[in-house]
């Protein structure tokens, strides 16, 4: 009787590493490839965001850059132009990919190149889009709090690349300071890891791949600030 109890025991331990390698994760609301275009769109219009979980472990990355543009100018222009047309800024880079090392050696490093509107124009709190990466896959964001000029938040889920066996969704909340000669810019991302095994590879992919894609996304953010005409 103890034999076979430890030989069920073992079946079921391999039965849930098989289950967890295979990524236990319902499909991304709207992949099915029987919708057509009008039944994806509304189904991620009516998308349940995920809620925050205090309690859950979030993997977090913090970077602060410093424009040399008043408090004041920076926050208009974000409010007009860098919060609604923000996608703009992630071109070429390679957000929300995994780690080299998680990936093909063949397979491109593809990044964001367009958004598309589902609720609101991205300027207002419920405000919700959908990004699309040149590989074809895609995530959502929706604003979930918008207290410029200081404070501007959103928050990722539904993807459909490859990080999204990782993760579930994640937060992006960005606090702004200054003066009137300089912008202080504090931006943080805050992921939730899926369970093991998978969950356990997260770590490295945000402290270095979305840091490096923060940083460079502030730095054009930084170039297109700069080169607008000055707001009243």
């Amino acid at each position: 009787m103890i034999g076979n109890t430890a030989k069920y025991s073992l079946i079921a331990t391999l039965a849930c590493l098989v289950i967890g390698l295979a990524g236990c994760s319902s499909a991304p609301v709207g992949s099915d490839p029987s919708f057509s275009t009008a039944q994806r769109d509304q189904a991620q219009r009516e998308a349940r965001r995920p809620p925050a979980e205090p309690n859950e472990p979030y993997e977090t990355v913090t970077v602060a850059f410093d424009f040399p543009i008043p408090l004041d100018q920076f926050s208009k222009w974000f409010a007009e132009r860098g919060a609604p047309e923000f996608s703009v800024f992630l071109n070429g880079t390679s957000s929300y990919f995994p780690l080299p090392s998680l990936r093909s050696l063949s397979s491109t490093e593809p990044g964001p190149v367009r958004s598309e509107a589902l609720i609101g124009s991205w300027r207002n709190v419920g405000d919700r889009r959908r990004v699309v990466f040149a590989n074809g896959s895609s995530a959502l964001e929706e604003i979930t709090s918008d207290e410029l000029p200081h404070r501007f938040q959103y928050e990722v889920w539904n993807l459909t690349n490859d990080t999204g066996r990782y993760v579930t969704h994640a937060f992006s909340d960005f606090q702004f300071s200054g003066s009137d000669r300089v912008s202080h810019i504090r931006w943080e991302y805050s992921f939730r890891r899926r369970g093991l095994p998978d969950g356990m590879f997260i770590s490295r992919f945000v402290h270095e791949d979305v840091r490096q894609f923060m940083e460079a996304t502030l730095r054009a953010m930084q170039v297109q600030a700069l080169a607008a005409p000055k707001m009243e």
